[in-house]
């Protein structure tokens, strides 16, 4: 690895640093690249939760470069090695990847809460996600703040012979460990009751809760870490000590592979078919209380003829027409998208493509209408749907 000429020659442990940076640097973007590509094979617009993984992306990228950059600089000597300016310089840049590295944590969390609204459809879990959601956002700010003006003046959080105060390092981090560790948890745990209730298979069932739970893994690096927060913050010697900076940059990374895990549901399908895929003899059966158009139910009172899909909002049943009914389509013919698919949520993240297919094709050869079998019925799909109730009332006054 390149080096700036200055230093005296000394131990380093510079590739402790620079390995987990590479390494991550091919890793994280496949996964990050499989999201994406489930996206679009799916049809479904790029959300929320994927803008904000990406912006955390690219900020565990910046906080890998500058590290990179620091030690070229001296990070991972001793500091008694380093000349002056490249001391400076390495602290420098150590301070702002400090700053990034509060972006990243955050935003991967946010993104995390943004996919949950578009999967679970619950009052109180929405409510709960929200909240968590609100709290994230403030302490990501709050976050950034404090890792800008640690020090009074700015400058002397690179250099100490600017006089000024600061606040305490330890102090600080640990807080940030704290709250990363208690927010882990509960964004972890938050899935699991709508998802262990759902009328998933079992095997389906247990797969999916142990995608979710996948992010522990970012829990015990943040715990290790947060064991390596008092040492490193207290070293005379700060360049040379790097333990808390490694598990900094497995851990902002992991975080990211972890959220990307629920979209890379396609690629499980076709390595663990037993546990991710779909059995075409569980069928789902429509709503006992209505009908079920295109994965949604329509209920009401009395035998009433819906109108099917992609009808024009003038082509009324005569009935309806009378009535002064006009009901909503829930999805025309011809779309690219299974009957139903709502582009703001993953109600189809266990389908497999051959099931996607299959449900495409039926969509278009069968009527949605009352008294006949759905799609989902002869193709054998199954998925986290979404479902939603219509409630139509009219006037029998003339």
């Amino acid at each position: 690895m390149y080096t700036v000429p200055g230093n005296i020659p000394g131990p380093s442990n510079a590739l402790q640093i620079q390995i987990p940076c590479i390494v991550f640097f091919i890793v994280t973007p496949i996964f990050l690249g499989i999201r994406i590509w489930s996206r679009f094979q799916r049809g479904h617009h790029i959300g929320a939760d994927d803008w904000a993984i990406a912006a955390s992306f690219v900020s565990a990228e910046l906080v890998s470069a500058l590290m990179m950059v620091s030690c070229a600089y001296g990070f991972g000597q001793h500091i008694k090695n380093l000349s002056t300016d490249n001391k400076l310089m390495t602290l420098k840049v150590f301070y702002i990847a400090q700053i990034f590295y509060k972006l990243t944590i955050n935003m991967t969390k946010a993104s995390i809460l943004l996919l949950y609204l578009r999967i679970f459809v619950q009052k109180w879990f929405r409510v709960c996600c929200y909240i968590l959601l609100g709290v994230v956002v403030a302490y990501m700010i709050a976050a950034v703040c404090a890792a800008i003006w640690q020090c009074t003046p700015v400058v002397r959080a690179w250099d100490k012979r600017v006089p000024g105060t600061c606040i305490s390092i330890t102090q600080n981090w640990y807080a940030n460990a704290g709250y990363s560790i208690a927010t882990d948890v509960l964004i972890l745990i938050l899935p699991l009751q709508p998802l262990y209730t759902s009328a998933l298979p079992r095997v389906q069932k247990i797969a999916l809760m142990a995608v979710f739970l996948l992010g522990g893994f970012v829990t015990i690096t943040s715990i290790f870490r947060m064991q390596t927060i008092d040492f490193s913050t207290t070293s005379p010697d700060t360049t040379y000590d790097v333990a808390s900076t490694i598990w900094t940059i497995i851990e902002e990374h992991l975080g990211i592979i972890c959220a990307c895990m629920p979209m890379c549901r396609l690629p499980l399908t076709y390595i663990f078919p037993r546990f991710f895929g779909t059995n075409a003899k569980n069928s789902v059966a429509s709503n006992s209380h209505g009908r079920t158009i295109g994965g949604g139910v329509m209920s009401g009172t009395g035998n009433r003829s819906f109108r099917h899909a992609g009808t024009s909002r003038n082509d009324w049943v005569p009935e309806e027409k009378e009535r002064g009914i006009c009901l909503t389509t829930v999805n025309g013919r011809g779309s690219s998208k299974p009957v139903g698919s709502d582009d703001t949520s993953e109600e189809y993240i266990l389908s497999t493509p051959a099931q996607e297919n299959l449900h495409r094709k039926g969509s278009s050869s069968h009527e949605l209408s009352g008294g006949r079998s759905t799609p989902d019925v002869e193709t054998g799909y199954r998925g986290i749907h979404k479902v939603t109730q219509y409630e139509v009332t009219y006037d029998d006054r003339r």
